[in-house]
């Protein structure tokens, strides 16, 4: 059988940090797969026709989830959407918010090892469906403009560490109850007229934040999008326009996943988000940065499926739309 096959992202932080990791990863896979060490765009590409022509039964990716969501959009470039391989998710980045949304609390080589284990012996394997964003070109599960922008700007001129977002978040909360500049500059409204679910759309002045997820949660384990796995094809989208102490009062229930409503943010399920910007404004998709642009449509990307390690789990998101696949007509080791 082709087994599974693994792109590890060569420039992912913790593939940087250690490595050994890849040969760990082979080593578990021993003749039951295949890994490809990629360090460019062109060799995620080489690497998805390689396990395409030779019909693997599973791809993980091994990296952040900006590997994820770049190596997903090459992925769907090569398969259509019904016919791609279930996918694993490899916790090597610096955040792994979407590993973590969907259930994946071990490290890469203890995920590994868990599904290698499962599918050498033809234990069913627990698969989850979940739809991607389609954003302009692209496919992601996050999506954000505003505020998750300019922090990642500032935070990523400092370092990635979890040490340095904590400490950024402090300065800002900080300057806020300062009434500082710092605080303000971050919360500036982006004049803009928007469109929910391709309705009439509407004319804002006072928004600063838009995050659109499939995934419940982001950086800093903040579980801002509790309901994003519970429908086909519609996602979670936040829409803020409070001020910086409205803001920074609702962290801690934000934080929890309350499904509560608040002063300054409005929570809606969608199929569709398109944004007319007055002026140019650089977004974020699962945590990398991109250039500025003015105009945004925000859809439901395909539905892909999503190997989840655990054997039963009490969360209902995971739950939803879970499917189990295998076993593959391997021989039985004991």
């Amino acid at each position: 059988m082709p087994g599974i096959g693994v792109i590890s992202n060569a420039n992912a932080r913790l593939n940087k940090m250690a490595p050994s990791l890849k040969n760990r990863l082979n080593f578990i896979l021993g003749r039951r797969g295949d890994l490809i060490n990629t360090y460019t765009l062109d060799d995620v590409d080489k690497a998805v026709n390689d396990f395409k022509s030779v019909d693997v039964d599973i791809i993980a990716i091994s990296g952040g989830d900006g590997t994820a969501h770049r190596t997903i959009e090459k992925l769907l470039s090569c398969y259509s959407h019904d016919n791609l391989p279930p996918l694993l998710l490899l916790p090597s980045g610096t955040q792994n918010m979407v590993p973590k949304s969907f259930g994946i609390t071990g490290n890469s080589l203890t995920t590994m090892l868990q599904i290698q284990t499962m599918y050498t012996h033809n234990i069913p394997i627990r698969v989850m469906r979940r739809n991607v964003l389609r954003v302009n070109e692209h496919y992601s599960f996050m999506f954000g403009l505003g505020v998750p922008a300019r922090f990642l700007q500032h935070h990523y001129s400092r370092g990635t560490s979890h040490w340095h977002a904590i400490t950024l978040l402090g300065d800002y909360a900080t300057d806020a109850l300062k009434k500082g500049d710092k605080a303000k500059k971050l919360f500036a409204p982006i004049p803009m007229t928007y469109q929910i679910n391709d309705s009439e759309k509407i004319f804002n002045q006072s928004i600063h934040t838009i995050f659109s997820s499939f995934a419940e949660e982001v950086a800093l384990r903040f579980r801002c999008f509790p309901r994003a796995g519970w429908q086909k094809d519609t996602f979670e989208t936040l829409l803020l326009d409070s001020n910086v102490p409205q803001t920074f009062k609702i962290f801690g229930n934000v934080w929890f996943g309350s499904l509560r409503e608040f002063p300054g943010m409005d929570r809606v399920m969608t199929t569709t988000l398109n944004l007319d910007l007055e002026f140019p404004e650089p977004y974020t998709l699962d945590g990398d940065l991109y250039p500025s642009e003015k105009s945004f449509r925000i859809e439901a990307g395909p539905e892909l499926r999503f190997v989840i390690p655990s054997l039963g789990s009490m969360d209902r998101n995971i739950n939803a739309r879970s499917e189990k696949i295998g076993p593959w007509g391997q021989i039985f080791y004991v």
